[in-house]
């Protein structure tokens, strides 16, 4: 997008003008791409069922380990092959025992010794890259694995920063508005108080914004920021004291939104930033459902407890809240009007990106 195009869409939003895209409930969801089906330790050799961009899904591992993904209904009767068992690396029907191997074909039918062609399933790419088990809902002859965002930070590459795996969290609401929510910073300061600053400081921060592709990036200036604290014991910096701080936000659309925070001592400015990486894949399960799959990478070694993951989930589920509101209120009285402001720019991006590449799946 060019920076003409850009000013001209934040002096639109800045002067209350709605933008021309779907309401966040309605918002569908691109199948030709990777999305998140699952935390790498959560896939085992115990039978995971996940509804997964609309399709029932049935996750395990082979005896060597390797992730498989199938269509998690029995093609006889129809019962989810989740309720079965596994024999090796076959997946055997609790219904009426047929097995299923992990390419979706039928190895064995108990009743009768010949298989007919048509009993399978379908089986979805998958890819175990980094901590998490990525799926491919679309046409699968275009189950590109270059196609996965590709960011160091996923991958962990810079010695001395600390990757942890937190939580997923259910959401019942649709996806965007989790885009929204993530690339609109301003909330900060009003549904988290005191919980990531000490003021209104993000509502007012001086902003910069960059959009190339499926890659959205927004950045929060917020010099002299002093946080509580208990804010400050989160990113193990100084109560009180001034920083320099900027949070920004990279989305790959449509899955994968990476939050940074760098803070900056100026007294030293020699000395590395303290950062802290909040990681939210984003996987719709249906139009009103989404999974949220969260980590944390930190330049230090935060030694995480229990109770310092419970207290982000909370953070968490205040946005479940919103959204969860927002959704029904929704379904309940079907209002689609919304006024947008200069901070939805980046949500309103992320709303035209996502629909060019519905458009491109469909052709149109």
């Amino acid at each position: 997008m060019s920076i003409s195009s850009v000013e001209s869409t934040e002096r639109s939003a800045g002067r209350g003008g709605s933008a021309q895209t779907r309401h966040p409930a309605e918002q569908p969801f691109p199948l030709n791409q990777w999305y998140i089906a699952a935390f790498s330790h959560e896939v085992t050799r115990q039978p995971l069922a996940r509804t997964l961009l609309g399709k029932p899904v049935l996750l395990y591992r082979t005896e060597a380990g390797a992730a498989v993904a199938l269509h998690d209904r029995c093609p006889h009767r129809g019962l989810p092959l989740s309720m079965g068992k596994l024999v090796g690396d076959d997946v055997q029907c609790g219904y009426h025992g047929m097995r299923f191997r992990p390419d979706g074909s039928c190895s064995d039918i108990p009743s009768q010794a010949v298989i007919p062609g048509t009993m399978r399933v379908r089986r979805y790419p998958l890819v175990e890259k980094w901590q998490w088990v990525w799926i491919w809902g679309g046409d699968p002859a275009l189950a590109d694995e270059s196609l996965i965002p590709d960011h160091e930070w996923l991958g962990v590459t810079r010695q001395g920063y600390h990757p942890q795996p937190f939580f997923m969290m259910e959401i019942r609401g649709n996806y965007q508005f989790m885009h929204d929510n993530l690339l609109d910073s301003t909330h900060v300061s009003f549904l988290h108080p005191g919980a990531l600053d000490s003021g209104d400081e993000m509502a007012s921060a001086k902003i910069t914004i960059e959009e190339k592709g499926q890659i959205l990036r927004i950045s929060y200036d917020t010099p002299g920021s002093k946080f509580s604290e208990a804010v400050a014991r989160y990113f193990r910096v100084q109560p009180g004291k001034p920083y320099d701080r900027i949070l920004s936000n990279e989305t790959f659309v449509p899955s994968v939104s990476i939050g940074k925070q760098s803070i900056r001592d100026p007294e030293q400015p020699e000395a590395p930033p303290v950062e802290l990486y909040a990681i939210n894949a984003l996987t719709p399960a249906s139009r009103d459902k989404t999974y949220v799959f969260h980590t944390q990478i930190t330049s230090f070694d935060a030694n995480w407890t229990p109770a310092d993951i419970e207290n982000v989930r909370n953070i968490v589920a205040q946005d479940k809240v919103a959204i969860e509101a927002l959704q029904a209120r929704y379904e309940e009285f079907g209002e689609t009007d919304e006024i947008s402001v200069k901070g939805d720019s980046m949500g309103i991006r992320s709303r035209r990106a996502i629909d060019a590449l519905i458009r491109r799946e469909r052709g149109e």
